[in-house]
């Protein structure tokens, strides 16, 4: 993962983070069929691979508590909204299998 090091931090952090851990998140909330799993996955990713990337990147700086607050209200809405399209298509799909 040396590789992460050498692409820009705004581009990871806007670009490239984002809608891997949303993405995530709605994934989790289809295999569950539960809409509340893909924030709850969303939030932790994104906590978890933030940390880490900040860790490799500046690791003798603090991760500002703004930006944690921003992951931690931005992305689980996000993930939420997407979760329940998803959710709510899965089901249409599979009730006109059935009829």
């Amino acid at each position: 993962m040396h590789w992460l090091s050498t692409l820009d931090i705004f581009f990871v952090q806007l670009f490239l983070f984002p809608p891997l851990v949303i993405l995530l998140g709605v994934v989790s909330a289809l295999l569950s069929s539960r809409v509340y799993i893909g924030p709850l996955v969303t939030l932790i990713s994104a906590l978890e691979l933030n940390y880490w990337y900040f860790s490799i990147i500046l690791p003798e700086a603090d991760i500002p508590q703004m930006m944690i607050a921003s992951w931690a209200i931005l992305f689980p809405l996000l993930s939420l909204y997407f979760s329940w399209m998803a959710v709510a298509l899965a089901e249409k799909q599979t009730i006109k299998l059935f009829y």
